[in-house]
């Protein structure tokens, strides 16, 4: 092993300086047992597009905030004003009332809007307290999985899906080019696509007076999950991702 790989190897990692977001890894919809036929076609979305087992891949982290709710109940990655939010104009937006092809969903039996409004601040608040609380040079890692197809719902139709996509904003939030580069690297040479900014762009951000990073990192769901769950590459995933967070940490 070369002095660098020990150097790599023994070095002391900060995991208390990241904290990871992953907003839609949640199935829950109230107020539907009882009327599941007439609702099959949105529990089939809310799991097609549920980043499944996403919280397990960052298990290592002690900083994690989820939600238990289904995204097409209250979607926490969503712009408050839908005007900024530009799935709204395909009825998902912070509260949504369209299936994937478009067809319109009654929310009603979901309850209040207004709790979930609620509920959406109190995430958001969570999430200021904890990066203001891992202070400044943390790293806001936002944690998603997507379908190995486009859905109809999607801005991106290119069907040439990568296995991994790292999602980064164009100011101050931006992690180097050579954390990107060497985080591009760990997954490559593991024999797996990766695509920068596609076919999701961005990610998270939260106002605060702290200097912070934010990566976006999202998985091909055809590459770590199949008909029965999860699967070999589940495992491999969630190491190859505690080493990117090492990079960053």
């Amino acid at each position: 092993m070369s002095e660098k790989g020990k150097t790599y190897e023994n070095r002391q990692y900060n995991y208390d300086k990241i904290v990871a977001w992953i907003p839609h890894s949640g199935m829950y919809i109230p107020g539907i047992s009882d009327r599941k036929k007439e609702y099959e076609a949105l529990v089939r979305d809310a799991k097609t597009l549920c980043d499944e087992k996403a919280d397990y891949l960052v298990s290592f982290l002690p900083n994690r905030i989820t939600c238990g709710y289904s995204r097409f109940v209250v979607d926490l990655e969503r712009y408050e004003d839908d005007s900024n939010e530009p799935m709204s104009a395909k009825g998902m937006g912070l509260l949504y009332n369209k299936l994937i092809d478009g067809t319109v969903f009654d929310r009603n039996p979901f309850g209040d809007s207004d709790f979930f409004i609620r509920y959406y601040h109190h995430k958001h608040s969570q999430l200021k307290e904890m990066v203001e609380s891992a202070g400044d040079g943390c790293v806001l890692l936002d944690v998603h999985s997507f379908c190995g197809v486009p859905q109809k719902c999607d801005f991106d139709q290119n069907p040439d899906r990568p296995d991994i996509c790292l999602g980064f904003n164009d100011d101050e939030t931006k992690p180097s080019d050579e954390k990107i580069a060497e985080i591009r690297d760990i997954f490559e040479k593991h024999g797996l696509d990766v695509a920068l900014n596609r076919p999701f762009k961005g990610s998270m951000t939260v106002k605060t007076n702290v200097r912070y990073a934010s990566l976006m990192i999202e998985v091909n769901k055809s590459v770590y999950t199949d008909k029965y769950g999860i699967n070999h590459w589940t495992g491999i995933i969630a190491g190859l991702i505690k080493e990117a967070v090492r990079i960053l940490a």
